[in-house]
């Protein structure tokens, strides 16, 4: 008797210790996870930062006051009509232009375009309706 009590209580302690392997397992990789998501938020926010860095530069560089100066340096000047050469080509479509559909002009108008099938109202269904069946009843 008492070995089965052994026994019982060896299974009982296999089972705790699996499931506290388990459970620290599961615990070590949740915090691992953890770690890599504040890791990667970090670099995330340095990126964004630096990325903005560099719009704000980028935004410097490519003012007009700035662009007129540059062009200068590299011995450009504002072109003159003399300067101006204009090149046709023949197989150039331009595109077309934008045209906004109309609105409808009238309900009339709106009514005209639906099936006689749904212009007649109920009144008018039930009137061609009862006048067909007495017809028929004659």
């Amino acid at each position: 008797m008492q070995a089965r009590t052994i026994g019982r209580s060896l299974q009982w302690l296999v089972l705790f210790l699996v499931l506290a392997g388990m459970y620290l397992t599961v615990n070590a990789r949740l915090a691992r996870s953890g770690r890599e998501v504040l890791v990667l938020e970090a670099r995330r926010e340095t990126l964004l930062r630096l990325n903005n860095e560099l719009a704000a530069r980028h935004a410097e560089l490519t003012t007009p006051a700035h662009m007129l100066e540059a062009a200068g340096a590299l011995g450009f000047r504002p072109a003159e009509p003399a300067d101006v050469r204009y090149v046709a080509i023949e197989e150039f479509v331009p595109e077309k232009p934008f045209v906004a559909p109309k609105p409808p002009a009238s309900i009339a108008d709106h009514l005209s375009r639906l099936s006689p099938a749904y212009t007649e109202t109920l009144a008018e269904l039930l009137a061609r309706e009862m006048g067909v069946r007495k017809s028929g009843n004659d």
